[in-house]
């Protein structure tokens, strides 16, 4: 057999095929997390992400189990007209999570009890010309097998009984040739003759649907899909079709794409997705934004994945897979202290009953441990910390658990400023309480002009809105009442002082001070601007410095302050590692170094560079070319970049106005690899000039 050739020395595997009719298992496949399977580390890693991850399928039947419900229902009750039955799915701009959605809609429909319907999955490179589109549609709805997306594992795949995935097997053999409208009409029809529905067949009485779903519908080709959809019209007496449109914008696209002709077959019907935003607060509040999580993100962390979804790819699943990586890496690089102690409050004493001399004496390397003996007054208590692992293992118990309430009253506190801050003018501290989170858990939140913006805006509010607050804030403290001391009776007794509270002004007697310090200065005139306040203005005031400064600024220390009630801190709360810069990798940057030194990767003798400016003619013709283009300025002129390229490649050739065919070919080819990687593009300005569109070297690639 011949292999493949190539201008480069290679290394090329090839699979072996799978013999004729025997069936790939997906879950055979290796996994490359096994090898950990017997570590702590590993064992407690994967312990917090199965509890995590099924809190996340629970929300996520929640946000779409209505929608999918709703879809099912329209696509079982359509009835046969002379229109096609068309379900418009709204699904919103976050494109990566599209196939997971549709996933979900797949095993719901293949899952229903009392109908069998067959499903026809078509995405864009599907739908390349008519011709295609058609052939796809009749291969999988004859085959009756359409590959479930992402989110589904291969197990989904696997639940048919021997004899039945045997005649399943001999229905994929479908020729390209025969995959017509025509044979999928006779398919059709010599199924309703057969038995009732078992495992794919169709039954007389209830007969299943032909679902053709079309998951990128703004990709396709307008053209493409009119006549697509003439096409099924001719049949839409003949078989029982629905359309099923994933539309990513707007429904006003559908007659954008589509002429009134073609609309006009069409009987369509709406439906909206919740926006992924929704998503990311629902799962962040309900799951990461928790006391009950057992583990907790850094400030900087959360920012990082929370831009990287709002700026790049709206996508909820790479939020959560970031995450799982970036805890992955955590447990791994704390190892088996880690995963004995980041857990859930009831498996606590007991991983800590598994501690040996070895591990307790990594804790005692924890900086947060040392601060805390060191803050210790006692040194008889100090050196049983050291040297006795019983009470080393009673304290931890005891600081672990102080951990855990010192997280449980600062996410409380951070409710309860939410309560307060959302609905202000502008919301200097955010809407969300993710924005709130990320300041928080980063530098103290009350000590930010934010904070102090909200302060003096939360002056302006009247009495109406500051009882309805109090309301809310005592609601959350009687679903947490051992927190946060006597906060609960305190706003109560605030309220009813509130709701007496007259607005007529209080008149007050000024006390005479003779003004010698500035301190002195500043007492008096607010001395003065608290005369004309009224019993309510001086409650309110009251009201919020106690609720701001005496209480939500002692729960709202983060980490970093040092606190001695954050003790371990570092084994609970996920910090910025280089872990984030491989969920979302640096591009420029290596290509930049691959481009500028072929000698860093390619470790051979003819790239090597005395100078990092230097340019040697047995480099790749691609780095001769990026070499010289970072010499120039705005715009390239081609002529003097063929020259020089001409020259260094080429140095024992005569050099002028003849330059070789094959230096040129060797040239053009490089401009155009230089022009795909986005460095330069063809400029309109200037005639036979590049243009020029990165600027510097590695730092101003990143």
């Amino acid at each position: 057999m011949l292999g493949p050739e190539s201008v480069s020395k290679g290394c090329f595997g090839f699979y072996p095929k799978s013999p004729a009719g025997k069936k790939r298992n997906k879950a055979s496949a290796p996994n490359p997390l096994k090898f950990f399977s017997n570590e702590i580390w590993y064992q407690g890693y994967a312990k917090v992400w199965n509890e995590i991850e099924t809190k996340l399928e629970t929300i996520e039947d929640d946000v779409t189990g209505k929608l999918l419900s709703d879809l099912l229902a329209f696509i079982t009750s359509s009835n046969e007209t002379n229109q096609i039955p068309t379900a418009a799915l709204l699904t919103g701009i976050n494109l990566p999570d599209h196939d997971i959605l549709f996933g979900h809609l797949i095993k719901k429909i293949k899952y229903e009890k009392k109908v069998c319907h067959r499903v026809a999955l078509l995405g864009s490179s599907d739908c390349c010309s008519t011709k295609h589109a058609i052939e796809r549609t009749v291969s999988h709805l004859i085959s009756g097998q359409t590959k479930l997306l992402e989110s589904q594992s291969s197990d989904d795949e696997d639940d048919l009984d021997s004899e039945d995935d045997k005649n399943i097997k001999k229905e994929r053999i479908v020729k390209k040739l025969s995959c017509t409208m025509r044979t999928l009409l006779e398919w059709y029809q010599n199924e309703n003759e057969s038995s009732p529905c078992k495992k794919g067949k169709f039954n007389k009485e209830d007969k299943g649907k032909l679902i053709i779903i079309l998951k990128d519908f703004e990709a396709i080709s307008s053209k493409v899909l009119q006549d697509f959809v003439q096409i099924l019209s001719g049949y839409v007496n003949m078989m029982p079709l629905v359309l099923v449109l994933g539309v990513a914008t707007t429904l006003s696209s559908i007659s954008d794409n589509l002429s009134h002709s073609t609309t006009s077959r069409l009987s369509l019907k709406s439906f909206q997705s919740q926006p992924s935003v929704y998503f990311l607060n629902n799962t962040l509040n309900k799951v990461f934004l928790s006391p009950d999580c057992p583990f907790q993100l850094s400030g900087k962390l959360f920012k990082f994945f929370t831009n990287v979804f709002l700026f790049y790819d709206f996508s909820v699943n790479r939020f959560t897979q970031g995450i799982k990586y970036c805890l992955m890496e955590h447990f791994r690089e704390g190892g088996n202290l880690v995963g004995l102690l980041c857990c859930s409050e009831d498996d606590l004493e007991h991983n800590l009953a598994k501690m040996n001399h070895n591990h307790l004496e990594e804790l005692r390397r924890i900086d947060s441990f040392k601060k805390h003996i060191e803050s210790l007054k006692e040194d008889r208590l100090a050196d049983a910390l050291l040297n006795d692992d019983d009470a080393t293992k009673n304290e931890v118990l005891k600081l672990m658990k102080q951990l855990r309430q010192t997280i449980k009253e600062f996410y409380l506190s951070l409710h309860i400023l939410h309560v307060f801050v959302s609905q202000l003018p502008n919301a200097p501290l955010g809407v969300q309480l993710r924005e709130l989170y990320a300041v928080a858990m980063t530098k103290d939140i009350t000590k930010t002009d934010d904070f102090k913006e909200c302060r003096q805006l939360l002056e302006f509010q009247a009495k109406d809105q500051l009882i309805m607050k109090i309301d809310k804030v005592v609601t959350l403290l009687n679903e947490n009442k051992s927190l946060l001391g006597n906060l609960q009776g305190n706003l109560r007794d605030f309220k009813i002082k509130l709701e007496n509270a007259g607005l007529n002004q209080v008149k007050r007697t000024p006390v005479k001070i003779e003004i010698r310090k500035r301190s002195q200065l500043k007492q008096k005139v607010m001395e003065m601007g608290s005369i004309g306040q009224s019993e309510f203005e001086q409650m309110r005031t009251t009201l919020l410095d106690y609720l701001m400064y005496d209480v939500l600024s002692k729960a709202l220390q983060p980490p970093s302050n040092n606190d001695s009630k954050w003790c371990f801190w570092e084994i609970m709360i996920l910090a910025e590692t280089e872990a984030r810069h491989r969920v979302v990798p640096r591009i420029r940057a290596p290509i930049h170094v691959a481009l500028n030194n072929p000698h860093h990767y390619l470790q051979c003798d003819c790239c090597k560079m005395d100078s990092e400016d230097q340019i040697l003619p047995t480099m790749p013709d691609i780095c001769v070319a990026y070499k010289l283009h970072l010499e120039s300025g705005c715009f390239i002129n081609m002529y003097d970049w063929l020259q020089s390229f001409n020259l260094i490649v080429n140095p024992k050739g005569t050099q002028g106005m003849e330059v070789d065919q094959k230096i040129q070919a060797r040239f053009t080819q490089a401009v155009a690899e230089l022009e795909f990687l986005g460095f330069i593009k063809s400029s309109k300005r200037k005639t036979d000039h590049m243009e020029k569109l990165t600027w510097g070297g590695p730092l101003h690639s990143i």
